[in-house]
């Protein structure tokens, strides 16, 4: 068995704070198990959740210094015995515990996915974590039907533009909600029927309004905060809320007891709880997503930066200065 290579460019930050914290390094390749693979990174996506890793408000067990970077997509150029990988599978890797923004990723191998080898690495990346979550609120949890409304907050952002499209393409009336004219109209291209504006002081109503008064069936919020209330106010009957996530990480609270005469319910999920339930989901997911990629029905919007601009990167991210997927590419 060829060896794996002994060292690899990483960006890393040695203590919490700003963007300036990382840094690009040279380091020894951590050393591998029996059951993981070296994947030689081609492209490592780039999510709002790593800026929270590297100000130290996500996680609380990390030991420092740390690579942040839950994603990567590339080729497996050492696979341990025990990985159930051979070298040259293209993969996406999900790590659970960071690591993705390097040269080369040690990965779980039950947790590297195989996907087509044709299709560029910047795509697969594009449409793997953020594509599957969006799928997962749509579809599993959102349970969305043809003729249903969805509500989209944050719809453009890198989850939100995939599930708008997906909520799209299953034959829903989508609205969003984005905090610029010239990102509500980047939404109603991605195929909202109507972009709003979050900060409506009545964004109740008006989502009342668009629904002449019934209300949407199905929520999918990446915000959270402020526009939580005004978006439950505007669930319909048998509504369906599910928290994505809270990119203004404020509280959002609500009285429970008024889910019951609408029938309403409200659901959250993290991918890794999904993924240890049934290690095989991720991987029907993604090729889901490629698929409707490959249909034309899902387009993905993407921007790459070399990995040496990962401080930038998470500049442009909390500034919410990007659309689409991120990636640094090595």
């Amino acid at each position: 068995m060829t060896a794996p290579p002994q060292s690899r460019r990483a960006v890393q930050f040695s203590h919490f704070g700003p963007p300036d914290v990382l840094e690009l390094v040279t380091e020894p390749l951590p050393t591998p198990g029996p059951a993981d693979v070296v994947v030689a990174v081609a492209a490592a996506g780039v999510n709002f959740a790593d800026t929270m890793v590297r100000r130290g408000e996500y996680r609380r067990d990390q030991q420092l210094p740390d690579v942040p970077g839950v994603e990567a997509v590339g080729t497996v150029v050492w696979a341990g015995p025990g990985s159930g990988h051979v070298v040259g599978t293209t993969v996406a890797a999900f790590l659970t515990e960071g690591g993705g923004y390097t040269d080369h990723a040690v990965v779980a191998g039950r947790r590297a996915y195989p996907v087509p080898a044709d299709v560029a690495p910047v795509t697969v990346a594009a449409g793997f974590l953020q594509g599957i979550t969006a799928w997962y609120a749509v579809d599993r949890h959102g349970r969305t039907r043809p003729g249903e409304t969805v509500l989209v907050t944050g719809a453009t952002g890198g989850v939100g533009g995939l599930a708008v499209q997906l909520a799209a393409d299953l034959g829903a009336r989508v609205i969003g909600t984005a905090s610029t004219p010239a990102k509500r109209e980047r939404a109603r291209e991605l195929g909202c029927a109507e972009a709003v504006d979050p900060a409506d002081p009545d964004l109740r109503g008006t989502l009342r309004d668009l629904t002449d008064g019934r209300g949407v069936d199905v929520v999918v919020d990446m915000v959270g905060g402020p526009v939580f209330a005004a978006a439950l106010d505007a669930l319909g009957h048998n509504g369906r809320y599910v928290v994505v996530g809270s990119s203004t990480q404020q509280p959002a609270v609500f009285d429970a007891r008024r889910l019951m005469p609408r029938g309403q319910t409200v659901s959250g999920f993290i991918l890794r709880r999904i993924i240890d339930a049934d290690p095989d989901e991720p991987g029907r997911a993604i090729t889901h997503v490629l698929d409707r990629v490959a249909a034309g029905a899902v387009r993905l919007r993407t921007e790459t930066f070399p990995l040496a601009d990962a401080a930038h990167v998470h500049t442009l991210l909390e500034e919410r200065r990007t659309v689409g997927k991120i990636c640094l590419v090595p």
